[in-house]
């Protein structure tokens, strides 16, 4: 039976992970302080830098999977089962950055502050686009850091990303 340290770690964990995650929800993913490397060569920061942007695109992940399930809960038929492709598509490439982290990554937090309240399909929608316009540049930095079937993933990730934005914008929307 697990004492009380472990259960406090843990939920230091799960709130520094939610601050982490809210910040992605809420400002501008990407905007990074630190310069990106311009190139994959064999510098000693390299896989440091790889394991951090694989690290935040997980954490980005993390977020949008949870917002995508808000999201599906305030929107029906084959607007809902979008958000429900969108998260098991995002799922899938959680999966497949962690592999590539080469290294244990931080388990999603329990919940994550939206940026806005749904009120409805519209808003939904309209959330749904920003999670994948946030996503693009956590995936572009992955590819601009790492080579290899890693900077693929990365770089087939950004594109989906930005496909699925697309599709939901108001003017792919279709009405009630």
């Amino acid at each position: 039976m697990p004492g009380p340290t472990p259960a406090a770690a843990r939920a230091g964990g799960v709130l520094l992970a939610c601050a982490l995650a809210t910040g992605l929800l809420l400002s501008a993913c990407g905007s990074d302080p630190a310069p990106a490397p311009q190139s994959t060569s064999q510098s000693a920061d390299a896989p440091g830098a790889a394991r951090e942007s694989i690290g935040q695109a997980i954490k980005g992940i993390d977020a949008a999977v949870y917002a995508y399930g808000v999201v599906g809960a305030q929107l029906s038929g084959s607007a809902q089962r979008q958000a429900m492709r969108a998260m098991a598509v995002l799922s899938r490439q959680r999966a497949a950055f962690e592999l590539a982290a080469g290294a244990p990554v931080p388990e999603a937090a329990v919940a994550y502050q939206l940026p806005a309240p749904l009120t409805g399909a519209k808003s939904a929608r309209s959330l749904a686009s920003l999670l994948e316009m946030k996503l693009i540049p956590l995936f572009d930095q992955v590819a601009a850091v790492t080579d290899g079937a890693t900077r693929t993933l990365a770089l087939q990730a950004s594109r989906k990303a930005a496909q699925r934005a697309q599709r939901w914008e108001p003017a792919a929307a279709v009405s009630p």
